[in-house]
């Protein structure tokens, strides 16, 4: 199990199959996280990898800027991905904030999350939170948005 639910609380810290629908802890009522085993994840040799799969556009998966990394977030099958194509926002220099804060000309990029289907940064999430949806069976899911 590279994936598990746990809970945050320290003094409970029980660990669930990331397959369970929980939405709290059932021993001690607080939240649950997502967590993984990091030292059993294959550690990928250059970021290229990642770097050549954006660059396969026949595949929604390689093109998302979320689920190209999908080796780093081993929680569902790819049968179960639920994508809209989110995470292809772009990094724009920043030289005035850089400025502001104290960075050199040049160091500070902003990524514009607006660019995403939705026109917002929630699409990283809701892909993620839709794929889990999906892989344990759900009929319907909401989401709560401002």
């Amino acid at each position: 199990m590279l994936a598990f639910q746990h809970c945050i609380n320290p003094l409970c810290a029980a660990s669930f199959d990331v397959g369970d629908v929980l939405t709290s802890c059932p021993d001690c009522g607080n939240l649950l996280d997502i967590d993984y085993e990091w030292d059993k994840l294959p550690v990928p040799k250059s970021l290229r990898e990642f770097e050549a799969r954006w660059g396969n556009r026949r595949n929604p998966l390689d093109f998302s800027g979320v689920w190209r990394f999908r080796d780093l977030l081993p929680f569902a099958p790819e049968k179960d991905i639920v994508t809209i194509g989110e995470g292809q926002t772009i990094l724009q220099q920043s030289a005035a904030v850089g400025k502001y804060v104290g960075m050199n000309d040049g160091g500070l990029f902003l990524q514009y999350e607006g660019l995403n289907p939705s026109g917002s940064f929630k699409d990283n999430g809701m892909t993620a939170a839709s794929t889990h949806a999906r892989m344990v069976g759900a009929k319907m899911a909401a989401c709560a948005s401002t």
